[in-house]
């Protein structure tokens, strides 16, 4: 099994102190949005929040401990980064949320034929990228 161990003492940018803070500036900019995207539909939350917690990991090892423990995302992000993929529930109502969304925008908000055919494509991949991440199974308490 993989760790979600930080690697931020081996990293090349923790060595850099500008590459270290340019990582750490758009980690928290990544998880900021990742969080909104919790609630606005359309935003992909976890996605930002993985590459957030990958910048973190070689950049600062009390924020990538924080997003990987948070109470209400950390046990999705650990899980992705450990390589145990994503939980069937979780890939379902994302799936679903992509169908809605992508829906109401190729059928109601744009004009645009292309700008539909782009919005269509990139919910096709969304839901295709989803749909072949590793199934986190359930694991039952014994």
């Amino acid at each position: 099994m993989q760790t979600t161990e930080p690697v931020a003492g081996r990293s090349p940018v923790a060595r850099n102190p500008l590459l270290k803070a340019a990582c750490v500036a758009a980690g928290l900019i990544l998880l900021g949005f990742g969080i909104v995207g919790f609630f606005v539909p359309g935003l992909p939350g976890t996605p930002l929040l993985l590459v957030a917690a990958w910048l973190f990991s070689m950049s600062n090892e009390r924020l990538h401990r924080w997003t990987t423990t948070n109470k209400w995302f950390g046990r999705a992000v650990a899980d992705y980064h450990a390589g145990l993929g994503i939980r069937r529930r979780v890939k379902a109502i994302s799936v679903a949320a992509v169908i809605v969304v992508v829906s109401y925008s190729v059928l109601v908000a744009l004009d645009a034929l292309w700008l539909r055919s782009l919005v269509a494509g990139l919910g096709l991949y969304g839901i295709y990228f989803i749909l072949t991440r590793p199934t986190r199974e359930r694991v039952e308490a014994v």
